[in-house]
This record gives C-alpha cells, sequence and structure tokens, in this order.
C-alpha cells in the first residue's frame, strides 16, 4: 500500500530567479533551490506558484522548473508543483506534467474566472476539483485565496470537498482569524489527516497560534531560518520565545508585504539580491521594478533583523 504524503512544517514557495533578458537563470535557480533546502526545519518545497511568477511561465518553462526542483532536492523533501490555468482542462494538462516529470504533489490555485462569482456555487467548485482529482489522481493542496478577493470557499464547501481522498492539504491565506478557525476546526473533525498549513505571511504568529499542521509561503524563501524558528518556538508552547522572533521579523514583514500587493514577491528579489543569494531582482513584464526608496528601505531592514552585514560606508 503506497504511503499517504503527510506535509506538515515550514514549506517554502520558492521564487525563480531570472535573467536581465527576463529568461531563467537556471544556475541561480539551483543555488536558491540549495540554499532553501540546506535550512534544517524545511520540510517541503513548491514551485511553480504565485512567488515563482506562474502566471507568466510557458507550459515548457513550467516543466523544466518543475525538471530542476525534483533533481535539486532529489527526494530529500516532497516536491509540490502549482497547476494554475483559466480551464479545468489546462489544470488537467499541469498536474499530468507535474505527475509526469516528478511532483509528489499538487496546489490547485482558483482560476481567475472564479472571480465572477464561481465560488458562490458549490456545485461548479466541487465538480472543478473532482475532474481534476479524476484525471490526475495525485494528492493535491488547495489553496484558500483571501477573504477580501471573490475567490475562496466557505467552510460547508470546503467539507464537501474533504470527501475527495486525494485532498492533502490546504494551503490556508484567508487573512481572518474567525474563518481560520472555523476552517481549521472544521477540517480536523471530519478529515484530522488533511494538513492546515498557515499562509497568512503577514500574521504568520498570530494563526500559528490558533493551530496549524505548519506553512506554505513564498516568505520562507527568504527568511526560512526564522520562520523555522518561529514554527517550532509556537510548537513547543515558547510563546516568548515565539514573540521574540516576531518581534525581530516585524519591521521586515511590514516592508516585503506592505501595499501594492503588486510587488510582494518582486521585494523578495530584492532583498534576495541584497543578501548576495541571486545575481538580478528582474520579474517579468508586467510586474514593475520597485522604487530607489523601496530598495533603501528593504536593505534598512534586512540589517535591522539580521540577514544583511552593513557595508564598510554605513558603519
Amino acid at each position: 500500500m503506497k504511503k499517504q504524503l503527510k506535509l506538515n512544517g515550514v514549506i517554502p514557495a520558492i521564487i525563480l530567479p531570472l535573467n536581465r533578458d527576463y529568461s531563467i537563470d537556471e544556475q541561480g535557480f539551483r543555488h536558491h533551490i540549495k540554499r532553501v533546502l540546506r535550512v534544517r526545519g524545511i520540510t517541503g518545497m513548491v514551485c511553480n506558484a504565485h512567488a515563482s511568477e506562474v502566471t507568466l511561465l510557458s507550459r515548457d518553462e513550467r516543466k523544466r522548473v518543475l525538471q530542476i526542483v525534483c533533481e535539486e532536492v532529489n527526494g530529500k523533501v516532497p516536491v509540490i508543483a502549482g497547476a494554475y490555468g483559466e480551464s479545468t482542462q489546462s489544470v488537467i494538462e499541469c498536474g499530468l506534467d507535474a505527475k509526469k516529470v516528478g511532483a509528489d504533489a499538487i496546489l490547485i490555485m482558483p482560476p481567475f474566472s472564479f472571480y465572477w462569482g464561481a465560488t458562490q456555487y458549490p456545485e461548479v467548485v466541487f465538480k472543478y476539483f473532482s475532474d481534476i482529482d479524476q484525471a490526475v489522481d495525485s494528492p493535491f493542496v488547495i489553496f484558500q485565496y483571501a477573504h477580501w478577493t471573490n475567490c475562496n470557499y466557505d467552510c460547508e464547501t470546503l467539507l464537501k470537498l474533504a470527501k475527495i481522498k486525494n485532498f492533502t492539504a490546504i494551503k490556508n491565506a484567508i487573512n481572518d482569524p474567525r474563518r481560520y478557525e472555523e476552517e481549521y476546526r472544521s477540517l480536523k473533525a471530519v478529515r484530522p489527516e488533511i494538513s492546515f498549513l498557515n499562509a497568512n505571511d503577514v500574521q504568520l504568529l498570530s494563526y500559528f497560534c490558533i493551530g496549524s499542521d505548519g506553512t506554505l509561503v513564498g516568505y520562507a524563501s527568504l527568511a526560512p531560518e526564522l520562520i523555522v524558528g518561529l514554527y517550532e518556538a509556537v510548537k513547543k508552547g515558547n510563546l516568548k520565545e515565539a514573540m521574540k522572533i516576531n518581534d525581530r521579523m516585524y519591521p521586515l514583514t511590514k516592508a516585503i508585504y506592505s501595499h501594492p500587493r503588486l510587488y510582494w514577491h518582486t521585494r523578495i528579489k530584492e532583498a534576495l539580491m541584497m543578501m548576495g543569494e541571486i545575481k538580478c531582482a528582474a520579474s517579468r513584464p508586467f510586474l514593475p521594478p520597485i522604487s530607489k526608496d523601496e530598495r533603501k528601505n528593504i536593505r534598512r531592514v534586512l540589517i535591522d533583523c539580521g540577514l544583511l552585514k552593513k557595508s564598510k560606508r554605513e558603519q
């Protein structure tokens, strides 16, 4: 019997380094994967998600990205590949590609068209996931978008989806403590084996304290040691240590996750370039570069939280 996949702990959604001509920097990407994977407490890796600009990649590029991740991970931790498309069939194709290349699970993101009100019709949502599951037959993670979008699933719908055996985990970014707790308790009551992953980057500590089996966030590609420390402190019941780590992270969290949201992952790339982790912070158009003032602010908070040393000029 095949062992059931369990997705717990800290699972980074890694970024995708690009060259100045917007082609994939494969060497830089391999370095980024190795650097994150070396951190004690990293228990999985996600590619082809929003942090790696999945919506701006071709199908062949997505397959190549996953191939590189699988080569570098080499079975050390589970690999989860994003499956995004505007039609059920396109998501199925992404899922089958991911399964063939070697992903352990897929992360199913709602299509943009769901913003038109699809989530108000549970039968539409259930058929969407059910059709994908029947065609791909792979463990899948549901991405629960924030409450302020028109693209998240109510608790009743999630409980219906829990009837699908391959529903293995939820990446919960609902950004509403009441709904988060309701969804956490409700899913655990009917399917305790479903991993409930905190994806509220801006307030990780708060949601960890409500309850989780770990976290799946792009933030962990920038500060994996801090996020592992935060999660483990809460897990051990050491709130004093968790608050200390959270205080250290707060200025960085504020700098990366301030409005507009369009810049979130570009800011992470800028920070990683300042830290010497990647060579170029380029993101594909339409994603714009950040301003000089933002760069200065990111550099300052990286120094303040101990992720970057001052230059001789700054000492």
